[in-house]
């Protein structure tokens, strides 16, 4: 049988056990061994061994019978990174400082649904442009120079959330991707254009599951 997932509920499969991330909620969720009793079918659209099952995750808010009309875009597997680490300090790192300072009124207080809401719809097209390997790098640069410079960055939702609005400010649109791990279970997110990820570690970031990207 079948069901779908609710547009705030993703799911990603590691192994034998299916990690859920509930958006509204803040929380993810472990189902242990759930691998071999809900598969994947593409678009949110899960397949199940049978109404128990189904039973199970709708008492929980994780699914239900009605198709969900949310897009659902998947991250290109990474195969290559610009690392705040391979590039050089930029002189002009106070560009990222403020926009970081800026983009900050919009995080702190904020909930995890409404991080996520805004950076929809800082994505539109009419935004975008096709940025060169030196575009890139340059955003980079300022970001490892500015990062220092700026309060409150400890975590990675933070400093992706700054840069993924520093991007957007040079017409450059990135997916915000997030990943689980298990054993000991584990998230990160980071920023990702096509297979490039941006200011972060090509090894970190493919130790993760993708279970969401914006």
């Amino acid at each position: 049988m079948h069901a779908f997932l609710p547009s705030n509920v993703h799911f990603a499969w590691i192994d034998d056990d299916v990690v859920a991330l509930d958006v509204q909620r803040d929380a993810y969720l472990c189902l242990v061994g759930a691998a071999s009793a809900v598969t994947d079918e593409g678009g949110g659209r899960i397949g199940l061994a049978g109404p128990d099952v189904l039973t199970l995750l709708a008492s929980a808010g994780l699914a239900h019978t009605d198709p969900d009309p949310c897009l659902r875009p998947t991250a290109m597997a990474p195969r290559a990174a610009i690392s705040s680490f391979d590039v050089p300090s930029s002189p002009v790192g106070l560009g990222f400082v403020i926009s970081a300072l800026l983009s900050s009124r919009y995080y702190h207080g904020r909930r995890f649904s409404d991080l996520i809401a805004r950076a929809r719809r800082i994505k539109r097209p009419a935004l975008t442009q096709t940025p060169t390997m030196l575009d890139l790098q340059a955003c980079v640069s300022a970001y490892r120079s500015g990062l220092p410079l700026t309060p409150r960055q400890g975590v990675c939702l933070h400093r992706s959330f700054m840069l993924l609005h520093y991007l957007k400010e040079q017409a450059i649109a990135a997916d915000w991707v997030f990943g689980v791990r298990t054993w000991p279970f584990a998230a990160h997110c980071w920023l990702q254009i096509g297979d490039v990820v941006i200011g972060d570690d090509l090894h970190r970031v493919s130790r993760y599951t993708p279970i969401l990207t914006v």
